[in-house]
């Protein structure tokens, strides 16, 4: 009976201590944590003036439901094997305890602000570097 008990009592710790989880419901609680749906919809409005140059005569209202058709649950779920891949499950609880950290919840508050600010100064380092080579190219005579 002693023993049964203690079997029921460890049984119910485990279950509630989540130490039953497994290392696919733990990547997915990291990208939950991570606000890598957030994440990619931010993304996706970066690079959307880009998609309406393509197509400048698409009315805003096809944005707007495109946009709304994107499936991110989809992207995470794509994710998952990769994770997998490139982190052991003891990596992926200690990427949980950073994110779920003071400091791992200030990244993640200034990530969408951080990637904004390094989309623009890509892109002008991109043009700057595109004019040098425009530049050299012509005065070496290959353009």
């Amino acid at each position: 009976m002693k023993k049964l008990f203690f079997l029921c009592f460890f049984s119910v710790l485990i279950l509630f201590s989540g130490f039953g989880q497994t290392k696919r419901q733990d990547i997915i609680k990291l990208l939950q944590l991570t606000n890598t749906s957030e994440q990619a919809m931010h993304m996706f409005d970066l690079m959307l003036p880009s998609f309406q140059e393509i197509a400048p005569d698409a009315p805003e209202s096809f944005w707007r439901t495109f946009r709304s058709r994107i499936d991110v649950d989809h992207f995470v779920v794509l994710l998952v094997p990769i994770y997998d891949r490139n982190f052991s499950h003891e990596d992926i609880l200690h990427l949980i305890r950073f994110y779920e950290s003071p400091i791992g919840r200030k990244l993640l508050d200034v990530t969408p602000q951080i990637t904004q600010e390094s989309f623009s100064a890509g892109a002008e380092w991109g043009e700057n570097l595109a004019i040098e080579i425009i530049n050299e190219l012509s005065r070496d005579g290959y353009f």
